[in-house]
């Protein structure tokens, strides 16, 4: 861990070196508010996420810019929005969603701005933020009450909307959330991202570059005991370095997303679930090493009435390797 990190901060020192404090300011202050383009611009027809991954593709205008998204199932279906987490797009419920939609659910999923094909504006990403796309997008569908389920950064945003709109929520599905860690439960890396300039640092070529490796590596040695890794993560791989290649605003969101969303201070968002009567759950994996057991300790202290379910096994990818678990644990829920 220590060679790792001196490495980072070597890589960093020598992009400083390169460009110069005064470039980097400039860099930063020319860019805020405007919005970057997304994975669109880069006219990829034959990728591991194209724009036609799920049926009924679309583009919204909100307020910070275009957001695309998927909407499909039966018109008369009971409905449900999917909240991706912080690095995959909404390729990451393929499984899940298409069972439910072909088992007469109507789905809504979305790219999160700066991941997909959805833009990057230069802004803070924090739950704002957040809550604000997902409600403009709710009402440009005309949707007034669904199911919700977010999967970690997902979970945090959804438990941050329910508790700004309680009265939209039919029932609330948390998987492996985030918004509940302790301090010293944040990776190294998460704390690298807290210093100055780093959005701007972490979005160069080459620390992009590597970066980029490394995320698909972590994702790969959680299944190092197999014979060869599951396909969807090789898909998940090839998603993640395909944004961190051509989404223009990628890196920095992730950058911005750990330096503003609360990731160990959104207690009361979730523990006002308690005093509304709509379904809650949660669903985690026994090998998940991003959200620890604590998590589920905690969120059980805060909604005593939720329902919990442990996945024996799962690691942070449980909605990948497990759709099934998540599938039937959505179909007793959903209303």
């Amino acid at each position: 861990m220590a060679a790792t990190t001196t490495a980072v901060a070597t890589a960093a020192a020598s992009v400083l070196a390169l460009v110069g404090v005064k470039k980097v300011y400039s860099a930063i202050t020319a860019e805020r508010g405007l919005t970057l383009p997304s994975l669109r611009a880069a006219n990829l027809l034959k990728c591991a996420y194209p724009e036609d991954y799920y049926p009924g593709g679309e583009y919204a205008e909100l307020s910070y810019g275009e957001t695309h998204f998927f909407l499909f199932g039966p018109e008369d279906g009971k409905k449900i929005v999917f909240v991706h987490g912080l690095s995959t797009p909404a390729s990451v419920y393929s499984n899940v969603a298409r069972h439910m939609a072909a088992n007469g659910c109507r789905v809504l999923l979305y790219d999160l701005y700066s991941r997909g094909y959805s833009v990057g504006p230069a802004v803070d990403h924090d739950p704002v933020f957040y809550v604000t796309q997902l409600h403009e997008l709710l009402k440009h569908v005309e949707w007034r009450q669904c199911n919700f389920v977010g999967l970690s950064l997902g979970g945090g945003i959804i438990a941050a909307y329910a508790h700004r709109f309680p009265e939209t929520v039919l029932s609330l599905n948390f998987i492996a959330p985030g918004g509940l860690l302790s301090p010293k439960e944040i990776p190294w890396v998460g704390k690298i991202f807290l210093l100055p300039y780093s959005e701007e640092i972490f979005s160069h070529k080459s620390i992009k570059g590597y970066f980029s490796g490394k995320n698909v590596a972590s994702m790969r040695a959680e299944f190092k005991d197999l014979k060869e890794v599951p396909a969807c993560i090789e898909e998940a791989g090839e998603i993640l370095k395909l944004q961190f290649g051509h989404h223009a605003g990628y890196a920095r969101g992730l950058m911005s997303t750990l330096k503003m969303f609360p990731l160990t201070a959104l207690r009361a968002q979730f523990a006002t679930a308690q005093a509304h009567s709509f379904p809650v759950q949660i669903v985690w994996g026994t090998k998940d090493t991003v959200i620890p057991g604590t998590t589920v300790e905690t969120i059980q202290e805060l909604i005593p009435r939720i329902r919990v379910t442990k996945v024996e096994g799962a690691t942070h990818s449980i909605v990948m390797t497990h759709p099934e678990a998540i599938i039937r644990r959505l179909e007793d829920y959903i209303v």
